[in-house]
C-alpha cells in the first residue's frame, strides 16, 4: 500500500475514534471549519458542495447536542453572528481542536 493511502487510512481511523460511522461529508465539514475558522453556514454549505439542511444537519452532529437531543461530539459550536442574527457563525471546539491536531500528527508523520 502506497504511504499516502496508509496515512489516509490512519486519518479515517482518527475520525471512527470520535464516531465509528462519521459520514464523508460530515468529516468533510470538520475539515473545512478547522481550515477556516469562523466559516458561515452557507459558506460551510457551498465549500464543501452540500445543502444548507445537510450542513445544518452535520454541523449539529458535530456539536454538543445533537439536533434531536442525542448527545453530539462537541467538536465545533455554531453561535448567532451578532452583525446578522440569522447567520450562524461556525468554529472549533476546544475538542475539536485536539482532534484535528491529531489528524494533521497523523498526516504529517513520516
Amino acid at each position: 500500500m502506497s504511504k499516502v493511502l496508509w496515512k489516509f487510512r490512519k486519518a479515517i481511523d482518527e475520525l471512527r475514534k470520535v464516531d465509528p460511522e462519521m459520514q464523508a461529508q460530515t468529516a468533510a465539514l470538520l475539515i473545512e471549519v478547522a481550515m477556516n475558522e469562523n466559516i458561515t453556514m452557507k459558506d460551510l454549505a457551498d465549500r464543501v458542495g452540500i445543502s444548507q439542511a445537510s450542513t445544518s444537519r452535520n454541523v449539529a452532529a458535530l456539536s454538543k447536542v445533537h439536533r434531536l437531543g442525542k448527545a453530539g461530539h462537541d467538536l465545533v459550536v455554531a453561535t448567532e453572528d451578532p452583525a446578522e442574527r440569522r447567520r450562524k457563525i461556525v468554529r472549533l471546539t476546544k475538542k475539536g481542536e485536539r482532534v484535528v491536531a491529531e489528524l494533521q500528527r497523523v498526516l504529517e508523520e513520516n
